[in-house]
C-alpha cells in the first residue's frame, strides 16, 4: 500500500510538471554488464532513479524533494530514498525529513556525475550510514556565505538509518561538516574540508564494518578530511575517513584522478580500507576506467576495471560496462 501511494504521488507530480514551472521532474537509468572472465558474469539494473523537486518559482523560502529508486542491488524493490522539506532564511537553510546526513565529499557528488562507476569502498563502508541505506530521518541546518567561500552543516538524526523505524529510540546521530571553496581564476575549483559525527547506538548492527555477530551499544565516533582540485582538464580528489567503535578503529582513504579531453574521461583510483572484521581482505583496490560522454551526463558509456594486486598478481578482478541514459 505504501508503494502505491508513493507511485501515485510521483504520477501527480509529473502531471503538475506539465502544468506548472514550479515543479521539476527528472530521472535516469544505469544498465550494467559485468564479468570477472572466469565464473561470474551478469547484467544488472544498477539504478532506475526518479525525483520530483520544487524550482525557485515554487517559493522564495520553501522547497521540497521526493526521490525514489529501483536497483538490482536491492532485488528490484521499489525504494523511497528522499522525502525532504526545506526552508531558507537569509544565509541559512533548514531541512527536515529523510535524506543523507552531510558527511564526506564523494557521498555528496551525485551518482550520475561521478566519474567512477561506483563510489569508493572507504566511502561506502565508512560513511556514517554506509550499511544503513545511507539515509536517516532528522533535521539539518546549512550556512553558506554569499560568496560561497564557507559552507557548513549541523544535523541531528535518529541514528539507525532507514531500514527500520523504532517507535522507542534511545540513540541519536549528530553530524557536522565544513568546507572552504575557492575559485582562483574562475577556471578552476579548490575545496578542502572535514566532517565529524557522533552516534549513540542501541542494539545496532553495522554490516561490513563490524562483525555480524556484534551488536553495538555505545558510542560510534567518526571523522573525515577531504580535498578536491578541478579544472577543465584534470580532477583530483582525496579523502581520509576514520570510525572509532567500541574502542576499535576502522579507517580508509582513496586517491582519485580523472583526465578530461573533449568527450573522453580517463580515471585512475587507489583505495585502501581496513575494517574491524578479522576475516576480511584489507588489501588495497585499484580502478582504471574510461568514460565516453555522448551527450554529457545525459547519455554516456562507462568502462571500468576494478582489482587488487596480491603477491604481484591481479586478484578479485571485475570488468564492467555501463550505459547511462536520462529520460
Amino acid at each position: 500500500m505504501k508503494y502505491k501511494i508513493i507511485i501515485l504521488l510521483l504520477i501527480v507530480s509529473t502531471g503538475f510538471t506539465n502544468a506548472q514551472s514550479s515543479i521539476e521532474w527528472n530521472g535516469y537509468a544505469q544498465i550494467r554488464a559485468s564479468s570477472n572472465f572466469d565464473d561470474n558474469h551478469g547484467f544488472a539494473l544498477r539504478r532506475l532513479k526518479a525525483w520530483s523537486k520544487s524550482t525557485p518559482d515554487f517559493s522564495k523560502k520553501w522547497s521540497y524533494k521526493i526521490q525514489t529508486i529501483i536497483t538490482s542491488f536491492q532485488q528490484q524493490k521499489f525504494f523511497l530514498q528522499d522525502v525532504k522539506i526545506g526552508y531558507k532564511a537569509g544565509l541559512f537553510k533548514f531541512d527536515i525529513g529523510q535524506f543523507k546526513p552531510a558527511y564526506s565529499l564523494q557521498m555528496f557528488q551525485v551518482d550520475y556525475k561521478i566519474t567512477t562507476i561506483e563510489r569508493t569502498k572507504p566511502i561506502n563502508r565508512l560513511y556514517v550510514n554506509g550499511s544503513l541505506d545511507m539515509r536517516d530521518i532528522g533535521m539539518q541546518i546549512k550556512f553558506q556565505t554569499k560568496n560561497k567561500l564557507l559552507e557548513t552543516y549541523a544535523g541531528l538524526f535518529n541514528g539507525y538509518g532507514i531500514k527500520e523505524y523504532r517507535f522507542e529510540n534511545n540513540g541519536y546521530l549528530a553530524t557536522h561538516k565544513t568546507s572552504l571553496n575557492f575559485e582562483p581564476n574562475n577556471k578552476s575549483e579548490i575545496k578542502i574540508g572535514y566532517s565529524i559525527a557522533l552516534r549513540k547506538a542501541e542494539n545496532l548492527k553495522i554490516k561490513k564494518l563490524i562483525p555480524d555477530t556484534t551488536i553495538l551499544n555505545g558510542n560510534d565516533f567518526r571523522y573525515n578530511f577531504f580535498v578536491l582540485f578541478k579544472n577543465k582538464f584534470i580532477e583530483f580528489q582525496a579523502e581520509y575517513l576514520n570510525a572509532n567503535i567500541n574502542e576499535q578503529s576502522a579507517n580508509g582513504y582513496y586517491l582519485l584522478t580523472t583526465f578530461n579531453f573533449k568527450k573522453n574521461q580517463i580515471i585512475i583510483s587507489y583505495e585502501n580500507y581496513t575494517d574491524i572484521i578479522d576475516e576480511t581482505n584489507d588489501k588495497p583496490y585499484y580502478r582504471l576506467g574510461y568514460n565516453y560522454l555522448i551527450n554529457k551526463h545525459k547519455l554516456k558509456i562507462m568502462f571500468d576495471n576494478y582489482f587488487q594486486v596480491i603477491d604481484n598478481n591481479i586478484k578479485n578482478y571485475t570488468a564492467s560496462l555501463q550505459l547511462q541514459i536520462f529520460f
